[in-house]
């Protein structure tokens, strides 16, 4: 049974979000949109270190908590269909991610779409990744999180970089993931009113401002279709109710087939993106927790 600050989170997406279909406006429309959404968040702690930095051009910042000393880091892509989001919005989000995990989170600012059409938002989070093995950062200390279209990035940049021949990072964790923008998952429609936070057309709205022409089943733009060999130990978690339950479950089974050391798991009657509702519900802080037991178990530092 999901905690009653869940329930309550739920009817609010839906009544705000989803039959308002306030994410099917104009995108400068739904990035003030998010920008107030962000806005609203409250600061996880006064204490909470942030540091701007120019990473290979990318820009992006520094999320550290109190008392963190080791040599682990965290790259952090946020999500918002690949065409809304900044790393400020989920500074409540990374600040837990440091101090459960005693890690710096380095968020990237990739480009968005419509402006920065794929494969542009790889490009960046590569460049972030190329730029924190030069500052001395060892792969064996580094991790990848992300959700939703972050979700994707962590992968496609997983790919990106071993295709390039970089050493992988340890670990990653994708949250909600969207990989497959074909939107060939069967949950798009079993769970189209279950969800209470994607509507019916939004992703292939997104989807299409995202691939801008370019193959939907491209691996770097869906890295379900792509060569899975080789990566590190990912976790993959989703909500049961999500439209995108099914990208999840086809990851896993073919990340199994690959031979990559995965687990999956599904969370009863969470709304997308969930995790960065920790400072609200319960299961929020939770999923923190388990993502923090993950990386602790692979990264060293």
């Amino acid at each position: 049974m999901i905690s009653s600050e869940a329930t309550e989170l739920n009817a609010y997406l839906r009544q705000e979000l989803k039959e308002t279909r306030a994410f099917e406006q104009p995108v400068d429309d739904v990035r003030v949109l998010w920008e107030e959404f962000g806005q609203s968040i409250p600061n996880y702690s006064p204490d909470i270190t942030i540091e701007p930095v120019d990473a290979e051009g990318v820009g992006a910042e520094w999320v550290t908590a109190p008392g963190v000393t080791g040599d682990r880091v965290l790259l952090q892509f946020h999500g918002g269909g690949f065409v809304i989001g900044h790393p400020d919005t989920y500074r409540n989000f990374n600040a837990r991610i440091s101090e459960a995990l005693g890690a710096r989170v380095l968020a990237a600012d990739y480009r968005l779409a419509p402006e920065s059409p794929f494969p542009a938002a790889v490009d960046d989070t590569l460049a972030t990744y190329k730029w924190a093995l030069s500052q001395g950062h060892k792969p064996e200390n580094i991790g990848f999180v992300g959700e939703s279209a972050g979700g994707n990035l962590v992968l496609s940049t997983l790919l990106a970089a071993r295709d390039a021949g970089l050493p992988l990072p340890a670990a990653a964790v994708a949250i909600s993931p969207w990989f497959d923008l074909s939107l060939a998952g069967h949950t798009h429609a079993s769970n189209e009113a279950a969800d209470p936070m994607i509507g019916p057309g939004l992703l292939g709205q997104w989807a299409e401002e995202y691939l801008n022409g370019a193959d939907a089943k491209s691996p770097l733009a869906s890295p379900v279709f792509g060569d899975l060999s080789g990566l590190p130990p990912i976790y993959l978690m989703a909500g049961s109710t999500e439209v995108l339950l099914d990208d999840t479950h086809a990851m896993f089974e073919k990340l199994s087939k690959a031979g990559v050391d995965v687990r999956a798991e599904i969370v009863p009657e969470m709304p997308h993106i969930w995790p960065i509702f920790a400072y609200q519900i319960p299961e929020g802080q939770l999923a923190i927790s388990r993502m923090a037991a993950f990386f602790g178990e692979h990264l060293i530092g």
